[in-house]
C-alpha cells in the first residue's frame, strides 16, 4: 500500500463538477469521487495534465462552490486529484458545511 501524502483526508463525496482549465480554456464536466478542505477527485476518462490550473465548480444540492485549483495528478481513462490553491471565505463555509454533513455532524 502506497503512502498517504494528503494534509486531510479525502471523503467519498459525490456531485457535479464543472472545470475550466486557464491556459486553454477547456472546459469539462464530470463527477466528483471525494473531497477535501484542501482538493477532490474527479472522475473523467479525460483528465487535465497534471500541473494544469483550472477553476473548480462543483454543483451539489442546488449548492455551488467555486474555487481556483492546480491538478495535483493525472490518469488517463481515470481522473485525476485537484489541490485548490484559491477559496474565498464564503466558499470554504460552504465546503466545510458539505464536509460536516459527510461526518454526520
Amino acid at each position: 500500500m502506497g503512502l498517504e501524502h494528503r494534509r486531510e483526508p479525502r471523503h467519498p463525496f459525490f456531485a457535479s463538477v464543472e472545470l475550466l482549465e486557464s491556459t486553454r480554456e477547456t472546459r469539462i464536466q464530470a463527477r466528483t469521487g471525494d473531497l477535501s478542505l484542501h482538493g477532490c477527485y474527479v472522475d473523467t476518462m479525460n483528465p487535465f495534465e497534471s500541473g494544469a490550473n483550472v477553476r473548480v465548480t462543483i454543483t451539489h444540492r442546488e449548492e455551488k462552490f467555486t474555487a481556483v485549483g492546480k491538478v495535483a495528478h493525472s490518469k488517463p481513462n481515470v481522473g485525476m486529484g485537484i489541490s485548490f490553491t484559491e477559496i474565498s471565505s464564503e466558499q470554504r463555509t460552504l465546503l466545510m458545511k458539505w464536509l460536516s454533513r459527510v461526518h454526520g455532524d
